[in-house]
């Protein structure tokens, strides 16, 4: 799966930054402001998922038998943002080796992506944990 491919995130206009300290970003457009002129927080999420999911088909791009729901997500929102918004990802409590393990053992898994948002002005406007289940798909 390949997240610039979902009707939803071409939509957003969700794409790769061009600065290989993020992952993702979305533009400093217009049509993303709220009343207050600065980026909606629906936007905002749009890319904290999209890089979530991004992170982990990266990490487990080897494995073809998997498929990943999101389960819950915790949102803080720090601060306005402005202008362009772009993201990091890591795991949370856990790491990759653990994961895989857990996969193997039980073929499911539970994980938290922790995405981080930082505006035009590198200041962190947001934090949000995705909870995903991860299970292999039956043969």
């Amino acid at each position: 799966m390949n997240v610039f491919d979902l009707p939803f995130n071409r939509f957003v206009g969700i794409e790769p930054s061009l600065d290989t300290e993020y992952l993702l970003a979305l533009e400093d457009k217009e049509e993303y402001l709220n009343h207050l002129k600065t980026v909606h927080a629906s936007a905002q999420f749009a890319l904290a998922e999209a890089s979530s999911g991004f992170f982990l088909i990266n990490e487990f791009r080897e494995l073809t038998d998997i498929f990943p729901v999101v389960r819950k997500v915790e949102t803080k929102y720090k601060k306005p943002a402005q202008g362009a918004i772009y993201s990091k990802a890591s795991f949370v409590g856990t790491d990759r080796m653990k994961i895989m393990e857990e996969l193997n053992a039980k073929n499911r898994t539970l994980l938290t992506v922790r995405v981080l948002l930082y505006d035009s002005e590198r200041s962190n406007v947001m934090q949000s944990d995705f909870e995903w289940f991860i299970a292999k798909k039956k043969q």
